[in-house]
């Protein structure tokens, strides 16, 4: 895990998360969550922390020990720094020839999934929702076909000339497809992503990931899908439910309630936690930024427990105020949370949104 990695290199170097966090400009809970695997920090980021650790940046992505240790590598690292700009573009459209994969070279640089989103957006002149992700592989010179691909969602062939996506012809599910494009578009577009083949597994969770590629891929699809400008403007307008999360997703941005909800976190994480669960096995939380850390399964005596022993026969919303000691560790015993539930029988997972607020 790159956490992991981290806090090895750090305390090797015997610095703080205090010293690292100050060095490379986030706060110390910021490097704790990176390191305990809570975060997911961006590609500048993990550029900044390999700096300041003294150490290849793909040791921290891959664990590689040894990349910079190969006497090529250290000549490479030690020469570019002394070249001016349009010798150092020169070498990075050698190295895609080299690579084999597309390269967009009218593109400027940056160094997070999110500034390749916004970049796109702009590029593609999008300004409204749904977006239209089919028409951007379109702007973007990506041919975009359905085949019968088995165990996957969808192949990216990073084309130097022709990029081309398979979506598997069998699924039927168009918000996921579009989110199958939409994280092969990522991996398309951002430099670093050098391999000439990418896919999207069937039944794999983006919580599922730990490959730092394919973290940055759903952070780019996650933009691109909900531009910050256009879904900030909305998330003002409105007090948190899943209700309100259900019809924005359904009715206006066409993506998964889950999806809208992941990226209200990122905004308003303080607010409110949104979760998933299977029974009482969380699957997936957004909790991070949330000021009090999330229990490790669903307890007694929320509303989400209730739907084990007392399911129901139709889609249901349960909600009211529970203890906070049911959802979340060491908080004020006297302190109440206000929970919403929801459980669509055909679905069997139930979603809940937890909101600290005072009763009326």
């Amino acid at each position: 895990m790159i956490g992991i990695r981290i806090a090895e290199k750090r305390k090797t170097k015997h610095l703080t998360q205090a010293v690292l966090a100050d060095a490379v400009g986030v706060t110390t809970a910021f490097i704790s969550q990176i390191e305990s695997g809570n975060r997911n920090p961006s590609y500048g980021l993990i550029l900044k922390i390999s700096h300041q650790l003294d150490v290849p940046l793909e040791y921290i992505l891959s664990g590689d020990a040894k990349v910079g240790d190969y006497p090529s590598n250290k000549l490479i690292f030690s020469v570019i720094s002394h070249l001016d700009n349009d010798k150092k573009n020169n070498i990075t459209e050698y190295i895609y020839q080299l690579a084999g994969t597309k390269f967009y070279k009218n593109f400027p640089f940056f160094t997070s999934p999110t500034e390749y989103a916004k970049f796109v957006i702009d590029f593609c002149k999008v300004n409204e929702v749904p977006v239209d992700v089919f028409g951007i592989a379109e702007k973007l010179g990506v041919e975009v076909l359905y085949a019968d691909i088995a165990d996957k969602e969808g192949i990216l062939y990073k084309n130097p000339e022709n990029p081309l996506i398979l979506v598997n012809g069998k699924s039927d599910n168009h918000e996921r497809n579009k989110f199958t494009v939409a994280i092969l578009l990522g991996h398309l577009v951002m430099p670093w992503h050098l391999k000439h083949t990418f896919c999207r597994l069937k039944d794999k969770k983006s919580l599922d990931h730990d490959d730092q590629l394919e973290i940055e891929a759903r952070q780019f699809a996650g933009e691109l899908l909900l531009p910050g400008a256009i879904v900030k403007k909305d998330f003002k307008k409105i007090a948190p439910s899943l209700e309100v999360f259900e019809k924005l997703a359904h009715d206006k941005y066409k993506c998964s309630m889950t999806a809208l909800a992941h990226k209200y976190s990122d905004y308003y994480g303080a607010k409110a936690v949104y979760l998933t669960a299977d029974k009482d096995l969380i699957t997936r939380s957004y909790s991070a930024a949330f000021p009090v850390k999330l229990v490790g399964q669903i307890m007694p005596g929320s509303f989400a427990h209730d739907f084990i022993s007392n399911p129901p026969v139709t889609k249901e919303t349960r909600s009211g105020f529970v203890k906070g000691s049911i959802w979340f560790k060491d908080i004020t015993a006297n302190i109440e949370v206000y929970e919403e539930s929801m459980l669509d029988p055909k679905f069997g997972i139930t979603v809940t949104l937890i909101q600290l607020k005072k009763p009326a």
